[in-house]
């Protein structure tokens, strides 16, 4: 058998490795295709009132661990205008933020807000995104104030809203008096059929 035939049949028996440019450019195209029919289908505005909603209710269990673990009062401010919360602790339980004492701001996420829903957590109409008997204003913001035991100042319910694509979604978080505890709720529907459901 001569080198040339042996050659020949080397090529012909040996298994061939890896794809072709033609075959990596199908999948590719094929995964765009699927990728371009679900895309439209994410409603990201939920996502982006759930994260938002999530912010502000680890704000309210922030300040009530701190204030229980530090032995000093700590207060809430929400800034409906600039969509944020402002965490500052209250050293001296006087009421009043010092420049002396610590502070932050925790903004509420891109594409929410605080806002009026089209009906309250108790199915009341809602008249404020920031609801409660007995808020405190400080600074000119609406305040909660978590003390040294845990609980707070009020019960309060804060609305936050998102919008994309024509689409809005509006969740909810309520703060207990007696325990601080947070709940987060979702409006599920459209009109007069729309519920408050617990978000576990």
């Amino acid at each position: 058998m001569s080198s040339l035939q042996l050659s020949t049949k080397r090529r012909r028996s040996s298994v061939r490795s890896g794809f072709s440019l033609v075959e990596i450019i199908i999948v590719l195209v094929m995964m765009a295709v699927i990728a371009a029919m679900a895309i439209p289908k994410l409603n990201l505005s939920q996502y982006r009132a759930d994260a938002g909603a999530q912010q502000v209710r680890s704000v309210f269990q922030t300040a009530q661990r701190t204030s229980f673990t530090r032995q000093y009062d700590v207060i809430v401010s929400v800034d409906t205008a600039q969509f944020a919360l402002r965490i500052a602790e209250d050293k001296n339980n006087d009421g009043i933020i010092q420049a002396t004492e610590w502070k932050f701001w925790r903004p509420t996420g891109e594409g929410n807000q605080f806002a009026i829903p089209p009906k309250g957590l108790n199915a009341s109409t809602v008249t404020s995104s920031v609801i409660g008997a007995q808020l405190k204003i400080v600074n000119g913001m609406k305040s909660v104030i978590f003390h040294r035991d845990g609980s707070t100042s009020t019960d309060v319910e804060i609305y936050v809203q998102s919008e994309y694509k024509g689409r809005t979604d509006y969740r909810a978080i309520s703060v207990t008096r007696a325990t601080g505890r947070t709940e987060l709720y979702r409006l599920s529907g459209t009109g007069a059929t729309a519920t408050w459901q617990v978000v576990q």
